[in-house]
């Protein structure tokens, strides 16, 4: 295994990012005051960082400035005053950005901990944990062990895909596998338990879907089958021509694939997901084309009632190509 090899002042891949429900706007950063309960008192912090979609209203915490849970969840305190003063000695400063960071090993926590854990709580520690991750990974090169619940994932770097909620990953273990880290906010990590439970409805309805393999019951992690082929939005610059005949084969073979996974929607309004070019894989063979669905989690904000497909080729895909090159997804 080689050795990885940190970096020096690596910007987060994901300190841009596209809004995760209605994958259109770009969040912004904003501060506003954020309440958490604490062994049945309510902490208001003044000024959190949290993340807003002003396309659609989205806002959440950003998982990214919240580094807590070393120093909630180590010593247990008699009072606030005592919480306060040990935040203070950790270095915790507005919006509570720590002014050091320690080294730590990368990995997940134990899950029967994450269940003892009230819901505010839960919340921030699994913001910590998954923004601990990606982070870690993000400083280093070449290959990165990760500890998920006493099992070894040697993660290989750099990352091999990214979405609005996840970032995608092969590791040593199974070549056949990819390992995917949600995004540190409560919807992608929602987003990440769904794919799993609905995964299997995608499938026996005939529609080519990654098997899971392992997952989080938190929706920090899933463990997934690797797919064939290469998303739309990787290829289709590379297509040529429209009246070209690999642009032509393609472009059919999405267009027929896309609305029969509309009729779908039709029929079974639940499982509703996302037809964005970076959630299909295009596998050519030959004379032939055929597609794949990569994540089935849910999208309830999305609307196909006026869906035109020539539209979506000519002017969705691209836009949404340029997008994913302006946060850093391909």
């Amino acid at each position: 295994m080689s050795q990885a090899t940190p970096r020096r002042s690596v910007e987060s891949t994901y300190s841009i990012d596209i809004c995760p429900r209605c994958e259109e706007g770009v969040l912004a950063h904003i501060q506003a005051p954020h309440e958490v309960e604490v062994a049945g008192s309510t902490v208001r912090i003044p000024r959190v960082q949290m993340e807003e979609c002003r396309r659609c209203g989205y806002r959440a915490l950003s998982g990214r400035e919240v580094r807590l849970f070393d120093v909630l969840f180590a010593p247990h305190y008699a009072s606030i005053t005592e919480l306060v003063a040990a935040l203070r000695s950790a270095r915790y400063m507005g919006m509570f950005l720590r002014e050091e960071e320690g080294e730590s090993v990368l990995g997940f926590g134990s899950r029967s901990y994450v269940e003892s854990l009230a819901g505010d709580l839960r919340d921030l520690y699994l913001d910590n944990e998954s923004s601990h991750v990606l982070e870690g990974l993000n400083r280093h090169d070449g290959c990165v062990p990760v500890d998920v619940g006493g099992r070894r994932y040697t993660i290989r770097l750099p990352k091999i895909g990214e979405g609005e909620n996840g970032v995608v990953y092969d590791f040593q273990e199974d070549p056949g596998a990819v390992f995917k880290v949600a995004k540190p906010r409560p919807y992608s990590r929602d987003h990440l338990v769904k794919e799993c439970q609905v995964t299997a409805f995608f499938a026996r309805h005939g529609v080519p879907v990654p098997a899971i393999v392992d997952h989080d019951p938190y929706g920090n992690y899933v463990v997934k089958r690797r797919l064939e082929g290469q998303s739309l939005a990787v290829i289709y610059d590379s297509l040529g021509e429209p009246g070209s005949p690999r642009h032509r084969r393609v472009r059919a073979a999405v267009q027929a694939f896309i609305l029969r996974l509309i009729d779908l929607f039709a029929r079974f309004p639940e499982s509703k997901t996302s037809v964005s070019p970076n959630n299909i894989f295009v596998v050519e063979e030959g004379e032939c084309a055929r597609c794949l669905l990569v994540d089935t989690g849910p999208a309830p904000a999305h609307d196909y009632s006026r869906f035109d497909f020539d539209e979506y080729w000519e002017v969705t895909v691209p836009e949404k190509i340029e997008r994913y090159r302006a946060v850093g997804y391909i």
